[in-house]
């Protein structure tokens, strides 16, 4: 895709949203410029096990965000460029540009809506990894996903609403590896409160996804039940089921599910859960995620701290090698308030991957250790370390990539 397509697309979801704002009356706005500049030393730049590129990577990224309500309009804009200098010539020199663009429009007291996206960013190409965090390069592509999504709420009685509408999402991936795909979904929900707290819900979905190579059609049909206690505390459940016929041939019918509940126990915050949903991978048309999840969170007087842990499956669709991939992930955070401008940020995660397909390192671990200071309400400094090591013994380093990275930074905001 070119840049000169990006450019008009996104700059017509821009046009469309600030041309709204501009007949909002009486609308409130926020204007927020910011600057990072950074410098890293990286010791395995490229994370390969063998011949490790060492740099030294200078990096300016100034951004502006804008955000404005009112009038029945929303809006949340924000636009960045990331200059990358890398000073051993690795790499030639490269600009990145960051767009994020929301809007919401409603019009006839809360009936006809209008709700327009678009993002561009770095994303990684393989979805069960997420590597955007921690490398400026490996195994990452440049997306943008734009959306379109007109609907209609209908307020049926005083406490049951039924809401349909169309969405058009279109995906493109360019600078990297990825398929390119639009999407039209057309869908229903409707809900009914039976008692405080208590929502009783049903939805249909239809979606027709479609790439240059192939294309399918996905119902989709589920019930269900939330029931909110208090504040954060809460249990829900849908389930259901999924058909797909892919224009090649290929047909499957599987059931879904989204579960979970959440309960503040004053000393310690609990969220559990279990879902299937599909995400959008640069590598495949469909990809079936099913993930089961828990974290333990607590709030302290000058910091928290938090536990999670998951299981994920992904099972790609549609391919002619069938790719399925299983992730058990757990991860510790924490932050704490050394003295009244300075904060301490602590992290811990690793992650074991298997796959039918693919030469992917079996564990995955990651550490860091950060600080930062307040120089005032606009200035912070700050600094990072982080050890990375992609390994297929967990007990042994010997053959695998292992990265040292070393951030200083200055963040400046208005």
């Amino acid at each position: 895709m070119s840049a000169h397509l990006l450019s008009w697309r996104t700059g017509a979801i821009a046009c469309v949203v600030l041309s709204a704002f501009s007949s909002a009356h009486g609308a409130e706005f926020r204007l927020i410029p910011s600057l990072t500049l950074g410098e890293e030393y990286n010791d395995n730049l490229f994370q390969t096990s063998a011949r490790q590129k060492t740099d030294f990577v200078t990096r300016v990224q100034p951004n502006l965000a804008f955000a404005a309500k009112g009038g029945g309009f929303s809006t949340d804009l924000s636009y960045g460029i990331d200059y990358r200098y890398f000073a051993k010539g690795s790499r030639g020199d490269g600009f990145d540009h960051n767009a994020a663009m929301k809007g919401a429009l409603t019009f006839f007291e809360d009936f006809i809506h209008l709700d327009l996206a678009d993002t561009y960013s770095r994303v990684s190409s393989n979805v069960a990894r997420d590597v955007t965090g921690e490398s400026l390069v490996v195994d990452q592509t440049l997306q943008n996903n734009a959306l379109i999504a007109p609907y209609l709420t209908w307020h049926l009685s005083a406490n049951s609403t039924l809401k349909t509408g169309y969405r058009y999402r279109d995906t493109r991936y360019w600078s990297g590896t990825g398929i390119d795909k639009t999407e039209h979904d057309g869908y229903a929900e409707w809900s009914r409160e039976l008692s405080e707290g208590l929502v009783l819900s049903a939805t249909y979905n239809y979606a027709r996804v479609a790439s240059a190579t192939d294309a399918l059609e996905r119902h989709e049909a589920y019930g269900g039940l939330r029931y909110d206690y208090g504040t954060g505390n809460f249990l829900y459940g849908k389930a259901g089921y999924n058909w797909q016929s892919f224009d090649s041939g290929t047909s499957t019918g599987d059931p879904f599910w989204d579960a979970g509940l959440g309960r503040d126990f004053r000393l310690l915050t609990v969220a559990l859960g279990t879902k299937v949903q599909y995400n959008e991978d640069p590598e495949t048309l469909s990809t079936r995620n099913i993930e089961h999840y828990a974290t333990i969170s607590r709030t302290f007087e000058r910091g928290m701290a938090a536990l999670n842990t998951s299981y994920s499956r992904y099972e790609k669709q549609g391919t002619v090698v069938r790719d399925v991939q299983k992730k058990v992930f757990v991860g510790a955070s924490g932050r704490y308030e050394l003295l009244s401008q300075l904060m301490l940020n602590l992290a811990l995660s690793g992650d074991h991957l298997s796959r039918a397909a693919g030469t992917d390192f079996a564990y995955h671990l990651n550490g860091g250790v950060g600080l930062d200071y307040a120089l005032s309400r606009q200035v912070v400094v700050g600094t990072n370390y982080s050890y990375i090591s992609y390994r297929n013994d967990l007990a042994s380093a010997a053959g695998g990539a292992n990265v040292n990275r070393v951030i200083v930074e200055m963040r400046l905001t208005r």
